[in-house]
């Protein structure tokens, strides 16, 4: 009995010994913490006393701006130290709770046995050379991703370290206390994943770094590819494999690569939030990250009414099966493909001859420089310059005309009467400017002179600001009016598709277009191809060249020409897109093959296309069931993890309010058994909010219930009522699924929504209906 409680025995003196190196570690960073605070806060105060003021003389002024930056610059030293501390404090307090999570035993060949511990970040000797613990991303922890014990190797910046892997033990550390501890031949052990994914879910991600498989480590590593196309199943840690990679980048580059440089496109505002723990955790900055919506708005929401994804979603729900319903998804679809993509660039290629809207230039009833004015001189400029050159160079053209046509209105009567009516402010700026050229000395006799016209100038000026500010802003373009030609001329637009063709239902497309865009509003489906068109007659300056890495989660959801314009965005940036096939519930990207092309926006060369199978969020019970609602093609290659639970329920219910009172009863009882996560998920928003008030008015105040709405910055704790696309990539404890009857999810594209529903429990899965049950749910079990 001894011997077998041995290594246990060891390795717990083992925790002891790391936990009082932390505790060392930390008892001296706290103090130079303290040292630290309180050399910035003295500094702050005395300032100004350590500073000589003097400006008498150009050398006195010299010397007090040396005084000054020099104490910015100590200033600026003591508060990176500061931040130092204060981020080495942070991290050894986290590993004060959980130093480690592995331990490998490797004997390098013709080399010692080393035995080495990973964990979330390293720990060092005071010594400076003893490890006691190594980073997860350094080369030598991929050994315990990749191999089980018998020959391994791993990668090193010169080449490949071969050996023998000896050992592979896992820990569980919960405040400086082990847990569980495992030997196991396998990559990750299923004890170890048992443990994790028995607990709770919670309203923010957690990192997987305890438990990354082989496959997940291979995309988190990879360094060869300028593209990743990672398919994976719901559950599969497509998401977080994703989050770890970023960790990985930063610590592989961190001399060149910093976290601006990285940005995550997430599917919504709720799944911002509830990413945003993962990379603090592993101690580094994060990323950018903004969703495709805010990309949109900030290109187009300052003057056009835009629709976002959602609400065309809901647009198209409630017209579905209508006359104008069928032709919107015919619409949709099109506008989403790389058939338009393709048409777009070759309306490009035909702009470059002609064809350019321009806006003119107007001050009340004076044409300042017209449209065809514009047209003549941006076609003047070489087509071989390209949109950029000519954009920028009408736009100088424009400048000079501007100050040209002030200084041919200081003498009209309509900038007299405004200069007369000058009040004290443009007068004393009139009286600066004329100070510094020279004016009010005893020899100058023009300076009134001056002043009436440096404030008629200032007052033509200040008239025409908005068309300055145009003019800056490149507003002197109509992108809108550009694009609209391509829907006014079949013929125009039969040039340009690749096959010579219009899609069917162009016909609706015009006069929609014509509608929409006439009253300024912008439909879902034309966004990104006027956004597209508006920045390439720009000549792309917008783009954002300092990007290193594009990341795009829910990928199946983007459209192909969606797809292609991020490329175009950021053009030096290498990508790694993520997704599942049997989640694409938007209409914009299910008929468009899966990933709607990402696969094609690189050479074959350096793209590498992952697939993670296995489910690891769900139970058994739960993926089994879940993998009835697609199609048995679609359900073929997905894999559950081994983790047995409650069954999932179907029950049938008269109308609306009873299924309130069966859901309010199960989120008593889903409580009451520790569930800290419960999802009530509707189709729609709308159907969403009615939800909420009938569980409102069942349910206790105590009972914490939140409407999680398409605004909402992060997922609150308790219950949570959501509509279906916000719930994508999140997960629950318990999801209770309202109303899943044949009227809202009877259609075929209802059947990967109904699924992603479904796929975001964790524990517990009830299923509530009216009416008929929708045609994909397998059998009713109650």
């Amino acid at each position: 009995m001894a011997e077998h409680n041995a290594p246990r025995l060891e390795e717990e003196q083992r925790l002891r010994d790391t936990l009082e190196q932390v505790s060392r570690r930390l008892r001296k960073e706290m103090a130079l913490l303290g040292d630290r605070r309180d050399d910035v806060v003295g500094i702050r105060q005395e300032f100004w006393d350590d500073v000589r003021m003097s400006f008498t003389d150009s050398t006195e002024v010299e010397e007090t701006w040396r005084s000054i930056m020099q104490q910015a610059e100590l200033l600026a030293e003591r508060e990176r130290s500061h931040r130092v501390a204060s981020e080495a404090v942070e991290r050894l307090t986290k590993q004060f709770d959980s130093p480690y999570f592995a331990r490998i035993d490797f004997k390098e060949r013709g080399g010692p046995d080393e035995v080495i511990y990973i964990g979330r970040a390293s720990l060092v000797g005071e010594d400076g050379d003893t490890f006691w613990v190594y980073d997860w991303r350094a080369p030598i922890s991929s050994l315990f991703y990749d191999h089980e014990p018998g020959p391994a190797s791993y990668a090193i910046p010169d080449g490949v370290m071969t050996g023998e892997l000896l050992l592979k033990r896992q820990f569980v550390i919960r405040a400086g206390q082990m847990k569980h501890m495992f030997d196991t031949s396998e990559t990750v052990g299923d004890e170890i994943l048992q443990t994790v994914l028995s607990e709770g879910s919670d309203t923010s991600m957690k990192s997987i770094v305890a438990t990354i498989q082989k496959e997940q480590n291979r995309i988190i590593r990879d360094e060869k590819h300028r593209l990743l196309v990672v398919q994976g199943a719901a559950g599969s840690g497509k998401t977080s494999a994703a989050l770890q990679r970023i960790a990985y980048l930063l610590y592989r580059y961190r001399e060149t690569l910093k976290p601006d440089q990285i940005i995550l496109f997430s599917p919504n505002p709720v799944f911002k939030g509830y990413v945003s723990r993962v990379l603090p955790d592993l101690g580094e900055a994060n990323m950018r990250q903004m969703t495709f919506r805010e990309l949109i708005e900030a290109r187009l929401g300052r003057r056009f009414e835009v629709e976002d994804l959602f609400a065309q979603t809901e647009a198209l729900a409630g017209a579905a099966s209508t006359a104008d319903g069928t032709a919107r998804e015919r619409a949709v679809q099109y506008k989403g493909s790389e058939h338009y993509f393709t048409t777009v660039e070759n309306y490009l290629k035909r702009l470059e001859q002609e064809g350019v809207r321009f806006r003119p230039l107007r001050f009340r009833n004076m044409t300042i420089a017209s449209a065809e004015e514009m047209a003549e001189h941006f076609y003047g400029i070489r087509s071989s310059e390209g949109f950029g050159i000519r954009a920028a160079g009408l736009r100088k053209w424009l400048n000079e005309k501007l100050k040209a046509w002030i200084d041919s209105q200081l003498d009209e009567k309509w900038v007299e009467e405004a200069a007369e009516l000058a009040d004290i402010e443009d007068v004393q700026r009139a009286f600066v400017d004329v100070r510094r050229s020279g004016g009010f000395h005893d020899e100058t006799f023009d300076d009134e002179d001056q002043m009436s016209a440096r404030i008629r100038k200032r007052v033509a000026e200040d008239a025409i600001a908005p068309l300055i500010k145009a003019v800056r802003g490149y507003r002197f373009m109509d992108p809108v009016a550009t694009y609209q030609e391509l829907f006014y001329s079949r013929t125009l637009f039969t040039a340009c598709a690749p096959d010579g063709r219009l899609p069917p239902g162009w016909d609706w497309m015009a006069l929609r277009a014509e509608e929409t865009l006439g009253r300024k509003t912008i439909d879902h489906e034309d966004a990104t191809p006027l956004m597209y068109l508006a920045e390439a007659l720009e000549g792309f300056r917008r783009v954002e060249g300092d990007i290193s890495h594009v990341f795009v989660d829910e990928a199946q959801d983007y459209s192909p020409f969606q797809a292609a314009y991020l490329r175009r965005r950021y053009p030096r940036a290498r990508m790694t897109v993520l997704g599942d096939f049997n989640q694409a519930i938007y209409l914009q990207s299910q008929q468009n093959g899966g990933f709607g092309g990402w696969t094609r926006l690189m050479a074959p060369e350096n793209t590498a296309v992952w697939k993670l199978t296995t489910s690891y969020r769900s139970t058994r019970e739960i993926v089994e069931y879940t993998k009835g609602i697609l199609s048995p093609e679609d359900a073929a290659s997905i894999t559950p993890f081994d983790r047995s639970g409650e069954a999932p329920t179907v029950t049938a219910c008269r109308d609306g309010a009873q299924i309130g009172e069966r859901i309010a009863s199960a989120i008593l009882e889903l409580t009451a058994s520790g569930y800290g996560t419960i999802g009530v998920i509707a189709k729609t928003s709308q159907v969403s909010g009615d939800a909420y008030a009938l569980l409102k008015e069942r349910l206790s105040d105590e009972v914490p219930l939140t409407l999680v709405t398409g605004v909402s910055a992060e997922l609150p704790k308790g219950v949570s009522v959501i509509p279906s696309y916000l719930a994508k990539g999140i997960e629950f404890d318990a999801v209770l699924v309202w109303d899943a009857g044949a009227e809202p999810y009877g259609r075929e594209q209802d059947r990967k929504l109904l699924y992603t529903v479904c796929t975001r429990a964790l524990h517990v899965l009830r299923v509530y209906y009216t009416g008929e049950p929708s045609p994909w749910l397998p059998t009713p079990t109650k």
